[in-house]
């Protein structure tokens, strides 16, 4: 689109990731990836550092889960790690602080499982996050100068149990079956190998027998880059909860913004960070145990949304219309 705005385009050319724009008054602007240069400085590097994030937010009155931040696993941390989950209930997630896509994200619901998540994040990321894991549907609402813009759900490939096989079967005939599928059917699943070691961390490891319809995520991030299906759900959140996420995205002083929320929770409010200002959240409706804020991505990416149609794909190009007029002032 940017030809029919009259805005010169130039591509980086060894990896197409960044771009030069030229603005027929004269300005210039650069973009990466999804960065689209709209958001302060400031505020989208804060929203790169959840746990810094999270705090600002929950002092907002933002309902977000409780987090435990770790640098190192040495003996002071154990202990107050200890206390942390004993505050809690099984099972929690373990996350890289600084990095988005779902890498590194890992459900757990024992302590060997828990240290070893943790350590594996430590790999990746100067800190790991430890929150209890809050159930609900994965939600991204994106707003743009105030305004929800799209909403749509993310829904990880799932293993579906039949009461009579273990999950290592499952696998295997999963993964056989989409050897044999067209190539779409196979760039869905996540590695076999990662996805078995994974669940094979989990109480009762590869050899438990699910439940005849129970859903095994075969990932515990519900993103697009690890596997997941979109859902369209711009006409059917209720306000509150469109309100709530941008709420967020302007406590977080983003103009652009994709907001991860859990929607229809029934959570424990032991799970939930408090704040001075949370009090004032629940009365208005918001903190009620309906939704919470996971994290936001002041540079969300839209790739999967738009492939849902036209209607969705018209949606996104006139968003990032909007944003080129704006940054071309």
């Amino acid at each position: 689109m940017a030809p029919r705005l009259g805005i010169e385009l130039e591509l980086e050319p060894w990896g197409g990731e960044a771009a030069r724009l030229g603005f027929p008054n004269g300005q210039i602007a650069y973009f990466r990836h999804g960065n689209l240069d709209i958001n302060r400085s400031g505020s989208a590097d804060l929203a790169r550092d959840k746990y810094a994030c999270a705090h600002f937010l929950a002092n907002a009155g933002i309902p977000v889960p409780s987090s435990f931040p770790i640098r190192a696993l040495d003996e002071v941390t154990n202990e107050r790690l200890e206390s942390f989950v004993a505050q809690h209930s099984w099972p929690f997630v373990v996350k890289p602080n600084s990095r988005y896509g779902g890498q590194g994200v890992e459900k757990v619901d024992n302590m060997p499982a828990l240290r070893y998540a943790v350590k594996q994040a430590l790999h990746i990321d100067k800190i790991a996050l430890v929150q209890p894991f809050v159930r609900g549907q994965d939600v991204r609402v994106v707003v743009l100068d105030g305004s929800p813009i799209a909403a749509y759900s993310r829904i990880p490939p799932v293993l579906i149990g039949d009461g009579r096989r273990a999950i290592q079967l499952l696998l295997e005939d999963l993964y056989a079956d989409a050897d044999g599928e067209p190539a779409g059917l196979a760039k869905r699943l996540p590695d076999h190998d990662e996805a078995s070691a994974r669940l094979a961390r989990r109480e009762g490891g590869l050899h438990r027998v699910p439940g005849s319809g129970e859903h095994v995520p075969l990932t515990d991030a519900a993103n697009v880059a690890t596997g997941a299906d979109v859902v369209d759900l711009s006409q059917e959140l209720p306000a509150d909860v469109l309100a709530l996420a941008v709420s967020a995205a302007q406590a977080a002083g983003l103009r652009l913004a994709g907001v991860d929320l859990l929607v229809d929770l029934g959570m424990e409010q032991s799970d939930l960070a408090h704040s001075r200002a949370h009090r004032n959240v629940t009365d208005d409706g918001l903190g009620d145990g309906q939704c919470v804020v996971l994290e936001i991505n002041s540079a969300p990416e839209l790739d999967g949304f738009a492939s849902l149609g036209d209607s969705q794909a018209a949606l996104v190009e006139h968003l990032y219309e909007t944003i080129l007029l704006e940054i071309g002032r």
